[in-house]
């Protein structure tokens, strides 16, 4: 098992002690697979920028036909550089959107950006630094920093599921405030992450 899947197994049992809510979810939905297998961070920063403001179902519509015209899984800045926008917008992307990505890719393929080097940086300083690049707000880097860097303790409450999630399982009132999660999701801590993967389990 690897060092990160220990961490996950440790956190599953420190969150059954801890909430009664996330042991009957726990039990439910097993293992957390969060970081079973990871894809390249750039790779999982174009998925995040595809799903902003989206439903799961059409923002994997428009990854698998971006994937499909690129010939290619696995989504590299080199893969950018030649594709006319026009044929990016038949995948589904927005100009917007297009914009950032080739923006991003461009930074990565430039020295700019060094994904790898985020693996190094704590949780504010990775974040910071993701979103010094156009389009990429806090939910964005949250996603790399959860599903690709491996950052264990990440609570991103921009996204609208993860929080319907967590007031309907702890009846918080509908107009609840960011203060009211971040105080109910105190005891999670350091695995905030492994929390937010169970409770989108739940949902899904």
């Amino acid at each position: 098992m690897t060092d990160v899947g220990q961490r996950i197994r440790r956190a599953e049992r420190q969150l059954r002690r801890t909430d009664g809510v996330l042991a009957e979810l726990i039990d439910r939905h097993g293992p957390c697979t969060l970081m079973q297998a990871p894809m390249p961070h750039f790779h999982t920063l174009v998925w995040a920028i595809v799903n902003q403001q989206l439903s799961v179902k059409a923002a994997l519509s428009i990854q698998q036909r971006l994937q499909r015209h690129l010939r290619t899984e696995v989504i590299e800045p080199r893969h950018l550089f030649r594709v006319r926008e026009t044929s990016l917008r038949r995948c589904g992307l927005s100009g917007a959107k297009i914009r950032y990505i080739r923006e991003a890719a461009r930074r990565v393929r430039r020295g700019e950006l060094d994904l790898q080097a985020l693996e190094t940086l704590d949780d504010e300083a990775a974040a910071s630094a993701l979103m010094a690049l156009p389009g990429v707000g806090r939910w964005t880097a949250d996603m790399l920093l959860m599903f690709s860097l491996g950052h264990l303790d990440i609570l991103p409450l921009g996204d609208l599921a993860l929080r319907k999630s967590i007031r309907l399982a702890h009846a918080l009132d509908e107009d609840a405030g960011e203060q009211d999660y971040l105080a109910l999701a105190e005891s999670w801590r350091p695995w905030r992450s492994v929390a937010s993967w169970y409770f989108w389990a739940a949902v899904d």
